[in-house]
């Protein structure tokens, strides 16, 4: 289960990343003139100087990334690679220029995108991994009459092209109508198209109904959100808190609880006769009655599945109902989604997509304990996801309209990075959206909804890679056109 983050990764995979400028040139004039801008990175790359390097970066990349920041990286995880005796263009990733660098170690992959003055405001190296062969090839439902359809395509073809993917389902929702795309397999012992009802896992997704739950919750006057956690707990759990500041509602679902990401007691691999991981209550609470926090809550956005276990929790235990229950009766009902929920009944089976690993091999499906659920352990279908993204702009009724409004309103702010109750905010220029992505074994899936524009795209994937760069584009593009 995870969410976007914007900070710098020091790693062998992804050693450099900003902001991805998505600019309008012709496409031959920004070739020209990023293979110069690539020519100086070879040039400066091989004669070791980081400072050189980064005087090639613009105001945005600047900002994102400070010069020692760049300078360690570099120095630690980039020059080590030896000489680069070549770099070679593959493609045009909408704006980003992706090319095969050829270390003396290794290839890598380098991108570099051009921003105003052309200057560069995306620069990164990663692993190289060769583009899928076949990706012409892919089974797929797309018409390819409209305007549209071949925009779909074009930038899913790109995520197709990494290694290691399987099928993917997009819905769009524009203009009032729905649209629905699939490509590759939902099982690939089936060879089968993901529809717009093939089940998907959601994971993290789910984190956004818990807070509209959460949301209701405070419009009923069950809870407020700087109520101190410990009102709804055990009273042999010790108050949550350091230096005086206690863990509040609000604070578990903005990711500020001070809590880790994950209790270190819980292990996945310990499953029961149904497949639901071995993780009751009573170990939950006593986790809780023993975590001692190393810093004060409300200063630091730090994710955490456990923050979020915790307000499903109180959910559960204010409304006396399971997690199911409570989003069968509160979202599922009022907005007319059949289909989603926790488990895998024996009837959808034919409607499953089945998820894969990195090397293409089947994940069996784990479900979350009652006390995750809430924090990542829905399943549903891009049809249904698309009548919970309209709620977010056309809610069924006003309880709903108003605790979705709460949902989206800031909570927490850290130089560029703003959320509400869950829902990461963001701005593309003067385009405001909402989003979350989520990850679980063999799946990944993204949301995003611009409330002003009324437009959403949903895409969810049967593999461990992630469609959030495909996801943005596809919002940007539908809202600009």
């Amino acid at each position: 289960m995870t969410i976007l983050s914007r900070r710098l990764t020091q790693s062998a995979c992804i050693l450099l990343l900003s902001l991805v400028s998505l600019g309008g040139f012709a496409q031959r004039t920004l070739l020209q003139r990023t293979d110069s801008v690539a020519e100086l990175a070879k040039k400066y790359v091989n004669e070791k100087d980081a400072e050189k390097l980064y005087g090639l970066t613009g105001q945005d990349f600047k900002n994102a990334i400070k010069k020692e920041e760049f300078i360690n990286v570099t120095q630690q995880s980039l020059f080590p690679l030896g000489e680069m005796k070549e770099i070679i263009f593959e493609r045009n990733a909408d704006g980003v220029i992706l090319y095969k660098g050829v270390f003396a170690t290794k290839p890598m992959t380098l991108g570099i995108g051009l921003g105003d003055g052309d200057k560069v405001s995306t620069f990164f190296f990663r692993q190289y991994i060769a583009p899928r062969a076949g990706v012409d090839k892919i089974p797929h439902n797309n018409p390819l009459k409209t305007d549209q359809d071949k925009m779909v395509d074009s930038i899913v073809r790109t995520y197709l092209q990494q290694a290691g993917t399987e099928g993917a389902s997009i819905g769009i929702l524009k203009n009032g109508t729905t649209y629905f795309y699939g490509y590759g397999e939902a099982d690939k012992t089936k060879h089968n198209i993901p529809a717009s009802n093939t089940l998907f896992e959601l994971g993290s997704i789910s984190k956004t109904i818990t807070a509209t739950i959460v949301a209701l919750a405070i419009g009923e006057g069950k809870v407020r959100l700087d109520d101190p956690v410990n009102k709804y707990l055990p009273d042999s759990i010790p108050s949550l808190e350091f230096n005086g500041r206690v863990v509040t509602i609000k604070d578990l679902l903005n990711h500020t609880s001070a809590f880790p990401r994950m209790p270190a007691d819980f292990k996945d691999e310990r499953i029961d006769e149904k497949g639901i991981i071995i993780y009751p209550i009573e170990k939950f609470f006593g986790w809780l009655k023993n975590l001692k926090l190393t810093r004060e809550p409300g200063l630091k956005n730090e994710y955490s599945n456990a923050g979020f276990a915790l307000a499903s929790t109180i959910m559960q235990r204010t409304y006396n109902m399971s997690y199911e229950e409570l989003v069968q009766k509160f979202i599922a009902s009022p907005m007319g989604m059949k289909d989603i929920r926790i488990d895998i009944r024996h009837q959808d089976s034919a409607a499953y997509a089945k998820g894969y690993d990195e090397d293409g091999s089947y994940h069996f499906p784990r479900n979350l304990p009652p006390i995750y659920q809430g924090a990542g352990g829905l399943r549903s279908t891009a049809a249904d996801m698309l009548k919970y993204a309209k709620a977010q702009w056309d809610a069924p009724n006003k309880k709903l309209e108003k605790a979705i409004q709460l949902t989206h309103d800031t909570t927490f702010s850290d130089k560029n990075f703003h959320i509400g109750m869950a829902w990461v905010l963001l701005k593309y220029g003067k385009l405001n959206a909402i989003f979350h992505n989520g990850a679980s074994g063999g799946f990944r899936s993204y949301l995003s909804v611009a409330p002003e524009k009324k437009v959403a795209v949903i895409i969810l994937v049967n593999s461990t890679v992630g469609a959030d760069k495909q996801g943005a584009m596809l919002l940007q593009r539908l809202c600009n056109n």
